[in-house]
């Protein structure tokens, strides 16, 4: 009896429900990055990051259990993905160690500058998520303040800085992903 091969009629082949399982996913990740890059985490809804990865409501479901699950399991993949080139790079470079950090770090470039949504997405979250806790210290630093000598802020610089480091890197990466920003009036129109 002839295999398997010769008794499949010509033409695309089925994909088993596996694949189709993992490529809805994946979609669902690159839509979530993507979408979170361009609007913020804030701006991101289901209704969007279902529309832009073309799958169903219950399929988003069946993935993830809510926007942030999503985000989350995209981090998840960024980081591992990322952390796995850089230390095969790291690993791979023979000689000194400043040559195996060197590619190690040129590794992590190339992956940020293959996959800069991802990248934008945690930084502007990051950011988000750290300026409250940076501004809360030092508001809690002010009464305080005024029971000093006059200019004893010293107490204070590593959070000032944190804070104007994150809001500076943040802001950086907002205006990048606005710089690429197209906007498509009649798509917009279609939306509303």
């Amino acid at each position: 009896m002839p295999g398997k091969a010769s008794r499949q009629p010509p033409g695309p082949q089925p994909v088993s429900r596996d694949a189709a399982a993992a490529d809805q996913r994946r979609r669902i990740l690159e839509a979530t990055a993507d979408l979170v890059a361009e609007q913020g985490y804030q701006g991101t809804t289901i209704e969007t990051i279902v529309r832009s990865a073309k799958v169903g409501y219950a399929t988003f479901y069946k993935h993830f259990a809510d926007r942030e699950a999503a985000f989350l399991a995209l981090l998840d993949a960024a980081i591992g993905r990322t952390a796995r080139r850089v230390e095969g790079a790291y690993r791979a470079e023979e000689g000194p160690w400043a040559d195996r950090v060197g590619a190690a770090l040129g590794a992590l470039f190339e992956d940020v500058a293959a996959h800069p949504n991802p990248a934008r997405a945690v930084l502007v979250v990051a950011c988000a998520h750290r300026a409250p806790g940076l501004v809360s210290t030092l508001l809690a630093g002010m009464p305080q303040e005024l029971q000093r000598a006059a200019g004893r802020w010293q107490a204070e610089w590593p959070t000032m800085v944190g804070l104007l480091r994150a809001v500076a890197g943040a802001a950086h990466h907002a205006r990048a992903m606005l710089d690429e920003l197209v906007v498509n009036p009649d798509a917009m129109g279609s939306h509303l």
